[in-house]
């Protein structure tokens, strides 16, 4: 069976676990200029446990008092957690004309 072209892409190009050696070697010339923060830490631990908890950020789409678009309303975090008031306001009102 012909390999297929796009799993060698990925396995190449770290998408996918590079499969031999010409993948590994592809993916080394692809990756070997960049630079890894030293203080960047992964607690894989708590991810496999179950105990890592992510909180989004949100942070403000528009400056001052502008009116917002329907774009940024459906940027707009689900759990409504540090949004403006306003915001929520006029999400639960989108909402409502939907007949949701």
């Amino acid at each position: 069976m012909k390999e297929n072209i796009i799993d060698k892409i990925l396995s190449s190009s770290g998408y996918l676990p590079p499969r031999n050696e010409e993948e590994m070697s592809a993916f080394e010339k692809i990756y070997s200029k960049v630079e890894i923060d030293e203080s960047f830490h992964v607690d894989v631990e708590s991810i496999v446990n179950g105990t890592c908890h992510y909180k989004p950020k949100v942070y403000p789409i528009s400056s001052g008092k502008s009116k917002m678009s329907q774009y940024d309303l459906r940027a707009a975090a689900r759990n409504f957690e540090g949004m403006p008031k306003e915001v929520i306001d006029k999400l639960k009102k989108q909402h409502q004309d939907d007949g949701d």
